[in-house]
């Protein structure tokens, strides 16, 4: 079953005449189930969809090569493969791939996107595109010397409600966008997550205001159609590392084994303990259906209350755009729910969503509802509702519907909508990402300009 729109626009590398082969940098679980197994035709739903009559993997790039031996074998597969000591360069001139996928810890991205323009292929990076903006500098610096481009998986601005609420801004259903008021909050089963894996080290991921918030920063200048100028924030952590605020102590002051802090931490016992998982043996906080090995990645011995976390789990800012609006946007990284409330006040009105639900695969609470509600409130009395149904598939119905721009071509809607995420769209969301950790730590203001150099433009 063909998912081309009947308008879709395809680059000259996405012609139909032959499949388009592709390489991927990353097999992370994102790479596998929403890259790799799509374009192999061998996705478990409906919604992923089949693109091998588009597609031809033909090679594969991981730290982990016991992790790639256990992926084709249980998939049948043999896909040529490759440890980075080998080097991407070596699987790029042995493959000759039309397209890197990009999809491995936030900090190997840098590396593999340069090796991709570098060869003028088509790269396509998972978000954050890099984990700074020294290293999104010499991707812009290197995309401009290439016939290859970057795209940046900006995936948020593909469901259906921040489509729709996209449609009543251009329909000038509030006027001029003067401010915003975004809060988001990840549960404790996933904001907790993050710390048990690489992205709680800073060297690593940029922290969590470039690793998860540049999904928000990016939509919010998306949705307003303009650049962040101006950021200032308070950061802080509050929940995991050494002095998390749950973190168990003993009444003598002993130190405890990781046994025992595991047996007494709510963390644990809230998520873990219920499914049978025991505290002296290796924690799983992501989901993986194929359960591959990360032993690379993954030590027995990491937990939410290590040393080595040097990243924030809370974060408050504001953040000035090109065209006088401002946001006030916090996110905290353990509390009682998922989602977010989101208001976008205008020259003629007020537009309010608010998105709760519960990550815990366990099925403890609910899990995403079945719908979103718009309000849009004019200014002058009145009130307007938009019910918006919660499409299938992965991040609320948006990974079905990138994947067929990434992997087809955009069609009409996506075109209007300018769905797509170019190098300096994600530049401009790495770079606030940053402005945000570094004005929490030394307590200025940032201008987004001075974090890009000379590759700031003062329009999107």
């Amino acid at each position: 079953m063909s998912l081309v729109h009947p308008t879709a626009q395809h680059s000259p590398e996405m012609t139909p005449s032959r499949k388009t082969r592709y390489a991927i940098c990353g097999l992370s679980v994102r790479g596998i189930y929403h890259f790799l197994l799509p374009l192999l035709g061998r996705a478990d739903t409906q919604d992923a969809g089949d693109f091998r009559d588009q597609a031809e993997v033909v090679g594969i790039l991981d730290l982990d090569l016991e992790r790639i031996k256990q992926f084709q074998k249980k998939l049948g597969l043999s896909i040529p493969s490759f440890t980075p000591t080998q080097g991407v360069e070596a699987m790029i001139r042995e493959t000759h791939p039309d397209v890197l996928l990009v999809a491995g810890p936030d900090f190997t991205h840098a590396e593999y996107i340069l090796a991709g323009l570098r060869n003028d292929l088509r790269v396509i990076a998972e978000k954050p595109a890099v984990i700074n903006s020294e290293q999104i500098r010499q991707v812009l610096a290197a995309e401009k010397k290439s016939r290859g481009s970057l795209v940046v998986a900006h995936n948020c601005r593909y469901t259906d409600i921040n489509c729709r609420i996209k449609e009543l801004l251009l329909e000038n259903k509030i006027g001029r966008p003067t401010n915003i008021e975004y809060a988001y909050n990840l549960d404790t089963f996933h904001g907790a997550s993050y710390f048990y894996r690489w992205n709680r080290e800073r060297s690593k991921s940029g922290g969590l205001s470039i690793h998860k918030s540049v999904h928000h920063l990016d939509l919010i200048s998306w949705l307003i159609d303009s650049p962040p100028e101006t950021v200032f924030a308070f950061g802080a952590r509050n929940y995991y590392g050494p002095h998390g605020a749950h973190r168990p102590k003993s009444p003598d002051g002993r130190k405890l084994t990781l046994t025992e802090v595991r047996q007494a931490c709510p963390y644990f016992q809230t998520h873990y303990a219920p499914r049978g998982d025991k505290p002296s043996e290796r924690v799983r906080p992501g989901w993986d259906k194929l359960e591959l090995p990360y032993a690379e990645q993954y030590p027995l011995d990491n937990y939410i209350y290590d040393e080595a976390i040097d990243i924030e789990d809370t974060y408050s800012s504001v953040i000035r755009y090109r065209n006088g609006a401002s946001l006030a946007y916090s996110i905290n990284f353990s509390a009682p729910w998922e989602g977010y409330t989101l208001a976008i006040n205008g020259t003629r009105g007020r537009l309010e969503v608010s998105h709760r639900y519960y990550t815990d695969p366990t099925g403890a609470g609910s899990g995403e509802p079945s719908k979103d509600q718009i309000v849009v409130w004019p200014l002058f009395g009145g009130r307007e509702e938009y019910d918006v149904p919660v499409a299938p598939g992965g991040h609320g119905g948006a990974d079905p519907v990138i994947r067929r721009d990434l992997f087809l071509g955009p069609n009409d809607k996506s075109l209007r909508l300018k769905l797509s995420s170019d190098s300096y769209a994600g530049a401009l969301a790495i770079a606030t990402g940053e402005a945000i950790w570094r004005s929490a730590q030394d307590g200025r203001s940032y201008q987004i300009r001075d974090l890009l150099g000379e590759c700031y433009r003062p329009a999107l």
